[in-house]
């Protein structure tokens, strides 16, 4: 073999594997972001139930003393 089959053989090999290494390094960068992502919306979307039940909550309570005026209005005893 001469030299520059031996360097065309060497490039043929070294270049696809270093492609590969590239490749695989940008991926676990492209999962930790995803995954950094989903945590920070399930964060938010808990924080949304929460005012969600609360302002459920306060509709409830408001509920309960239109009711109780309701029936001290209408329904004296």
């Amino acid at each position: 073999m001469t030299d520059t089959q031996i360097l065309t053989l060497a490039i043929a090999v070294i270049m696809p594997l270093s492609l590969l290494i590239y490749s695989n390094s940008r991926i676990s960068d492209t999962s930790t972001n995803l995954s950094k992502r989903i945590d920070d919306t399930n964060k938010r979307m808990d924080e949304m139930k929460a005012e969600l039940i609360q302002h459920i909550d306060n509709g409830f309570e408001h509920m309960g003393l239109l009711l109780k005026l309701h029936e001290a209005e209408h329904h004296k005893k």
